[in-house]
C-alpha cells in the first residue's frame, strides 16, 4: 500500500506541474501575445514581470515534478499565481449587460476558481512535502 501510494503521489506531482511549466514555456513562444494581454489589463513593467512569471512558472513546476526543494517550489508558485489571480480573473469587475459579456464573465469566474483551486494545491503541497 506504501509504495502504491508514493506512486500515486509521484504521478499526482507530476501532473499538477504540468500546467505550470506548459504555460511558463508557452509565454516564451507568445511573447508579443503575452505582453498585450497584459497590457490589456494594465500592467507595468511588462518585461520584468513576464520573465518573472516565467521564472516561477518553469522553476518552480521543475521544483515539484522533480520533488528538489519542493516547498521552495510550492512557494515560487504561490508567488505567481495569487496575484495572476486577481489580476487577470477578476470576474466581479467585469459587465454583463450582453450575452458575450455574461459568457465572458462566466468564463473569468471559472479561471479565478480553477486558480483557487490550484493555491489549494499548492498548500497542501507545502504542508505535506518534506524536502
Amino acid at each position: 500500500m506504501k509504495k502504491s501510494k508514493k506512486y500515486i503521489n509521484r504521478i499526482g506531482l507530476i501532473l499538477f506541474s504540468l500546467i505550470f511549466i506548459a504555460s511558463g514555456l508557452s509565454k516564451i513562444g507568445d511573447w508579443d501575445k503575452t505582453i498585450s494581454y497584459m497590457e490589456s489589463h494594465g500592467m507595468v513593467f511588462i518585461p520584468f514581470f513576464l520573465i518573472m512569471a516565467i521564472i516561477l512558472q518553469v522553476v518552480g513546476g521543475l521544483s515539484i515534478i522533480t520533488s528538489y526543494k519542493t516547498k521552495i517550489g510550492a512557494i515560487l508558485l504561490l508567488i505567481f499565481i495569487l496575484p495572476v489571480t486577481f489580476i487577470f480573473h477578476d470576474f466581479w469587475t467585469l459587465p454583463t449587460q450582453t450575452e458575450l459579456e455574461i459568457i465572458n464573465q462566466q468564463y473569468e469566474m471559472v479561471s479565478f476558481l480553477k486558480n483557487i483551486t490550484i493555491i489549494g494545491g499548492l498548500l497542501l503541497i507545502f504542508g505535506n512535502e518534506n524536502k
